[in-house]
């Protein structure tokens, strides 16, 4: 049994057909033994087995893992899945994604309420969006929790540990100084009058430019008596600082650096975010670990090839299996290009695309126009025999299954041996593109 087999008998058993109204209403013994279970799983068959390529190895940050960070509305997380599934399918060997159970079983079993629930919800509906990645080994579950001997601990776990905690604490004062000054919070009330917290900002930082935090009971007596007053309130900077409101933004974002700076320590991987400040605070952090922006490679790839991106991602992914060398070929040119933009900029790698990859697949397209132009007209001429015309693919690269019905057709003649030797040059031609550097592009946008 492989982990797609054990991985489903375990939600078949537990949901039976309904992954929401099972996960909504069953208890928290069992809500917490099913997240168990799954996680066990995970971690049978995702352990460490040697170390990686870093160029082609990532481990994820939580928005492109399908997490609820930085916003948890469902169209969202599938446009963050969709763009982590386009970058793994076109440059990676292996992304290794957060395991949303994980996380559920290490905050115990009093850790199970709304959230956790729809949690497990998303990390169940993520897993069958991504299963033809996970199938070919290409998306991977993290192993955040590592067991170690004593002597490990002490002499591995601790200083990392410690060096990551002294950059944790920086970063937090830094992140809060800098939002204290650029953010307006309020706090609002819904319809049915439940208080939320109201994060916007001008910069870049925050998603959509606004954040949503909607409070759980018990809210408190600060909130209870904030929701007495006048709507929406706005907090006072001593407010906000006193509250510690601002956490709700920076320690997700910590925790997801972090997470990737443990993996990449462990396993030799490199971090895989999708939003420029992330990459901007990771690069000022970590700067001896590469890093990619798989938005930068995305927004390049959809302006000036976007028919790959209208692919189906089994057709990329099964052309990448009969593609392979011209795949490895391809992946190594793009990535000695990217490494020149040491943060992946969106402008570096889009200059990349239109300056130095379109004009290759340009020379591809007009070589094969003319090779087909040419060979078609000369295979057209000594085909002819009587009244009716042989023919078969100009282009295909594969001759027929039974060539020797087309040989009886013609008679074995000259006009045989002139023909098979110009539909040679044909794949000739086929194979001076395939000399290409970017012939796997090629392809992928036919």
């Amino acid at each position: 049994m492989d982990f797609i087999d054990e991985f489903e008998d375990v939600i078949k058993a537990g949901v039976n057909g309904n992954i929401d109204g099972t996960l909504l209403n069953a208890d928290k013994d069992f809500i917490y033994e099913f997240a168990e279970t799954l996680n066990l799983v995970i971690r049978y068959y995702f352990r460490y087995d040697g170390k990686p390529n870093e160029n082609f190895s990532f481990i994820a940050n939580s928005s492109l893992s399908g997490g609820s960070f930085p916003c948890a509305a469902s169209e969202c997380r599938l446009n963050k899945l969709d763009q982590l599934a386009s970058f793994s399918s076109l440059y990676s060997d292996e992304v290794y994604i957060q395991n949303p159970f994980e996380e559920i079983v290490l905050r115990g079993r009093g850790g199970i309420n709304l959230t956790a629930r729809h949690e497990i919800i998303s990390g169940i509906y993520n897993y069958i969006h991504l299963k033809p990645l996970i199938k070919r080994g290409i998306i991977k579950y993290a192993q955040n929790m590592v067991s170690l001997c004593n002597n490990h601990r002490i002499n591995l776990a601790e200083p990392i540990a410690k060096k990551i905690q002294q950059k944790e604490d920086k970063l937090y004062n830094l992140l809060h100084d800098f939002l204290l000054d650029t953010c307006e919070v309020t706090l609002s009330l819904t319809h049915d009058k439940k208080p939320f917290f109201e994060i916007k900002s001008s910069t870049e930082f925050i998603d959509h430019g606004v954040s949503y935090f909607h409070l759980m009971e018990p809210f408190g007596d600060y909130i209870d008596h904030l929701c007495t007053k006048e709507m929406p309130y706005v907090f006072t900077k001593n407010e906000i600082k006193n509250e510690h409101i601002l956490r709700l933004i920076i320690t997700p974002l910590i925790k997801d650096l972090s997470d990737q700076e443990w993996h990449s320590a462990f396993y030799g991987t490199s971090y895989l975010c999708d939003n420029q400040i992330q990459m901007d605070i990771a690069s000022k952090l970590n700067n001896p670990v590469y890093k990619a922006n798989s938005t930068s490679f995305n927004q390049a790839l959809k302006h000036y090839l976007p028919s790959i991106k209208s692919r189906n991602l089994e057709y990329i992914l099964d052309l990448r299996n009969r593609e392979e060398e011209a795949f490895n070929v391809y992946r190594d040119k793009i990535n000695t290009m990217f490494r020149k933009s040491a943060d992946w900029n969106q402008k570096d790698i889009s200059d990349a695309f239109k300056d130095q990859i379109l004009p290759e697949i340009h020379i591809i397209e007009k070589k094969v126009k003319d090779w087909k132009e040419k060979t078609r007209s000369g295979i057209k001429d000594k085909l002819i025999i009587g009244t009716g015309t042989v023919s078969f693919g100009l282009y295909s690269g594969i001759l027929p299954h039974d060539i020797s019905h087309l040989l009886a057709a013609v008679g074995g003649g000259a006009a045989v041996v002139s023909t098979l030797i110009d539909y040679s040059k044909t794949l000739k031609g086929k194979n001076e593109a395939r000399s290409n550097d970017f012939y796997f592009l090629w392809q992928a946008k036919k």
